[in-house]
């Protein structure tokens, strides 16, 4: 009995969760999104094309002012939601962790790892706008240009035609893209490529069921593309440089996140 006794007294205690969680790599992208969002605050876009702009020649920037069909803020929220809800249904539903302790952690890694493809991807949207300084296509209705000494300038304070002067690439793509397609890459890899606690007619059945709706995020960020250009607010190199950004950073950080999730069809694991 004494010996039992020790034997437990002995035993390790589990590692606190936090260590468990892939949290180094989400931070440091925080802190540079943070660094590059600083910096946008206090800087103007580059001047290179306002001061070659001349209204008379440049028909791509004159087109008129319109509301933004899809606002930021709410792309934000939705992109948010869509990061939140689609892991947690799918990890809920099918129940992949060999542990509820390895079901949270695995839960918070996915979750960080689209938290960390937005910020990448808004850092260097950011960055790439205020280097470039390319001008919107409604830049003439919001600058309402006037001929001063020979040169063309705008008649509105800075602060508001510098609001147009950031139009490569679109914000709105590669957020809405880095988002989207991280969730459907996700739901995808999940419902087609890991084991679930499901039966086999159940998961055949939920493979089929679920292919469409995988691809929803995405296709909700292309819509939402799309809107930048029928809005004036981008040109086609915009969006389609803005979704590429997307592309770039929700793959790679859902590549780095695969390698931290639980793997039960593994012989050490499910013996675990």
């Amino acid at each position: 009995m004494n010996f039992v006794r020790r034997e437990e007294e002995q035993a390790p205690k589990p590692a606190p969760l936090w260590q468990d969680v892939q949290w180094i790599s989400p931070l440091v992208s925080m802190i540079v999104w943070a660094s590059i969002a600083g910096w946008a605050v206090q800087t103007s876009p580059n001047p290179r094309y306002y001061n070659t702009y001349n209204p008379t020649i440049s028909e791509a920037t004159t087109h008129p002012f319109h509301d933004d069909t899809v606002s930021y803020p709410l792309l934000v929220g939705l992109s948010g939601a869509i990061s939140v809800v689609v892991p947690v249904v799918l990890e809920f539903t099918f129940q992949h962790a060999v542990s509820r302790r390895q079901f949270y952690v695995t839960l918070v890694n996915v979750l960080l790892g689209a938290v960390e493809a937005v910020l990448l991807t808004i850092a260097t949207t950011e960055l790439i706008k205020f280097s470039v300084g390319y001008l919107r296509p409604n830049f003439a209705s919001v600058c309402q240009p006037r001929l001063v000494n020979a040169t063309y300038q705008c008649s509105v304070d800075s602060n508001k035609f510098e609001k147009s002067m950031v139009s490569f690439p679109s914000g709105h793509a590669s957020t809405g893209t880095a988002a989207g397609w991280y969730a459907t890459i996700y739901a995808l890899w999940t419902i087609f490529h890991r084991p679930s606690s499901l039966t086999t007619r159940t998961t055949s059945i939920c493979r089929q069921a679920l292919f469409l709706p995988a691809l929803a995020p995405f296709l909700f960020a292309l819509g939402v593309s799309v809107t930048r250009v029928t809005d004036f607010k981008h040109h086609t190199v915009d969006v389609t440089m803005g979704t590429l950004l997307g592309l770039i950073f929700a793959s790679l950080v859902f590549v780095r996140v695969v390698q931290t999730l639980p793997r039960p069809y593994h012989s050490d694991d499910s013996t675990a």
